[in-house]
């Protein structure tokens, strides 16, 4: 009967460190992503208080943008599907891709943003976006999600190539997003 209970506690406590060892896993791996995503997406901080007119400053903030794209694709995708690849649960699942949304969301809203603090002309808005950095920053949240989702209301709409250019590059890692779900839906168990 001693027996028969060790067993049994060595079975769950098995069941618990692949658990946690997922979540550190995924934590690992996404600390380091999502640091160098902040990084480059908030760069602009830095050189905000330059000549709103020049060219670099766009083009500085879609070649961030890129790198950033890159960088998610490459890094996170790639060595997340290896996380997938060793546990097949659906809440790790739903967890993964919730932090990859999530991540792409915030870091193009401060992509966004960027472009809007260096020339607001960048933007076309069918209500007025000035105000707080928290209101300006809900404000390209709000469009973020809507053109991850590609559901494009259009009461925001990028005037500039530059943020056409983020907005396609957003768009493609929706799609990325979607592909990636859609190519692991098999490996996915859940747990009855």
């Amino acid at each position: 009967m001693i027996k028969g209970l060790i067993k049994v506690n060595k079975e769950d406590m098995a069941k618990t460190p692949e658990s946690t060892s997922f979540y550190e896993q995924l934590f690992k791996k996404v600390l380091f992503t999502t640091s160098v995503v902040v990084v480059l997406s908030l760069s602009y901080v830095l050189w905000v208080n330059e000549n709103p007119d020049s060219l670099f400053l766009p083009v500085l903030v879609v070649g961030l943008a890129f790198v950033k794209t890159i960088f998610i694709v490459r890094l996170t995708f790639l060595q997340l599907s290896k996380i997938i690849g060793e546990s097949h649960q659906l809440t790790h699942v739903l967890t993964l891709f919730a932090v990859l949304i999530v991540l792409i969301i915030l870091s193009f809203s401060a992509d966004y943003l960027a472009l809007y603090v260096l020339n607001s002309e960048n933007f076309k808005s069918a209500t007025s976006i000035n105000g707080s950095f928290l209101l300006e920053f809900f404000e390209f949240t709000y469009f973020s999600l809507i053109t991850f989702s590609s559901v494009g209301f259009g009461d925001i709409v990028p005037l500039t190539i530059s943020g056409k250019l983020l907005v396609i590059m957003e768009v493609f890692l929706s799609f990325f997003v979607l592909v990636f779900g859609i190519a692991n839906i098999n490996r996915i168990h859940v747990d009855k």
